[in-house]
């Protein structure tokens, strides 16, 4: 199974859904319509991670691993469950880590910091080959400074970074891009 979780506008059949289901046919796609604004982050969060630990329990060792892919606020969840899951292979596209800030007059700030609080300072102490994390940014991105609100947030020593050259937020899924998607969650 490949969990999608789109951005803070968007809905679980978006552009990533479509070229999950186009080119990974054989796996299920668990993609959830989000309603950030109106649902407490905890709440996201405690249903995502239900389903994560569902599927664990109940997949045959030999079935497909499980999947994330997640972007913008949905990559704020991504990461969340990649700190729960970290051996969960995980890719992050242009992920709002800071949504208490970014998304300030939208959201429940208070509640979004609470959560990221918490479990950020888990990293240091999973060991950094168990993390299964990629993240993917657009090196034109208009809404997210990855500099100032990404890379200080991701692991110690992260180097699975790939920055795709002219890429804005709402990035397009190029054959370069499937094919980093490809080599991680197929």
């Amino acid at each position: 199974m490949i969990i999608n979780l789109h951005g803070f506008t968007g809905h679980g059949t978006n552009s990533k859904y479509d070229w999950l289901k186009a080119n990974l046919p054989e796996r299920e796609i668990f993609a959830p319509d989000l309603n950030y604004a109106a649902t407490p982050p905890e709440e996201i969060l405690s249903f995502l991670a239900e389903r994560v630990s569902s599927y664990l329990a109940t997949s045959p060792p030999d079935s497909p691993k499980l999947g994330i892919l997640a972007s913008s606020l949905g990559g704020f969840f991504g990461r969340c469950l990649n700190l729960l899951f970290p051996t969960v292979r995980t890719v992050l596209i242009n992920p709002a880590l800071t949504p208490f800030i970014l998304l300030r007059d939208q959201l429940d700030c208070r509640a979004y910091l609470a959560l990221f609080a918490r479990l950020t300072f888990t990293d240091d102490d999973l060991p950094l080959e168990l993390n299964q994390l990629r993240v993917i940014i657009g090196e034109q991105d208009e809404l997210l400074d990855h500099e100032r609100l990404t890379r200080p947030l991701l692991p110690p020593n992260f180097n699975h970074v790939q920055v795709i050259q002219g890429g804005v937020h709402r990035l397009q899924l190029t054959p370069e891009v499937g094919a980093l998607l490809m080599s991680f969650l197929a």
